[in-house]
């Protein structure tokens, strides 16, 4: 099998050879650069969405879990649907939503038969977060938090 080829290739120009081995160079070269640039864009959206996000995340201090808020809009509730998701009864199937504009992270009943509540006050429209608010879903209390950033070592 290998006399074969040997014998097909030398009554190939040289040229063609040639011209083949640049061909798959270039091909390589090509991918290589898709690569990178994938690598790329991939950084710079997630330092987008750093800013976007302003780094924050629940904590659920009953079970000290950090949920992590990782979209940009979050529906909250008991429904296996639901992006995040308590069993606790008194959270409604659709209870609230999460959501980010330019850093700032605001939040938003769905009409809940228990109510949504920041710092102990119930909300009836939209409300803006900051740092260490305590959201209560019905009796399933979590606090917002900007989670520490990883340090480049």
């Amino acid at each position: 099998m290998l006399d074969k080829l040997l014998s097909s290739l030398q009554g190939i120009p040289a040229y063609s050879i040639l011209i083949s081995a640049v061909v798959v160079i270039f091909i390589a070269v090509s991918v290589l650069v898709m690569f990178g640039t994938a690598r790329q864009e991939k950084e710079i959206e997630q330092l987008r969405w750093e800013k976007v996000s302003a780094h924050m995340a629940l904590y659920d201090t009953s079970r000290r879990v950090v949920i992590p808020l990782e979209a940009d809009e979050i529906l909250i509730g008991r429904h296996g649907a639901a992006d995040i998701r308590f069993t606790d009864m008194s959270v409604s199937r659709y209870h609230a939503v999460l959501y980010v504009s330019n850093g700032v992270w605001s939040i938003m009943d769905l009409d809940s038969k228990s109510g949504t509540f920041v710092n102990g006050r119930r909300i009836r429209s939209q409300v803006k977060l900051k740092d260490m608010d305590e959201i209560r879903f019905g009796t399933k209390s979590v606090i917002i938090r900007q989670r520490r950033r990883k340090q480049n070592v």
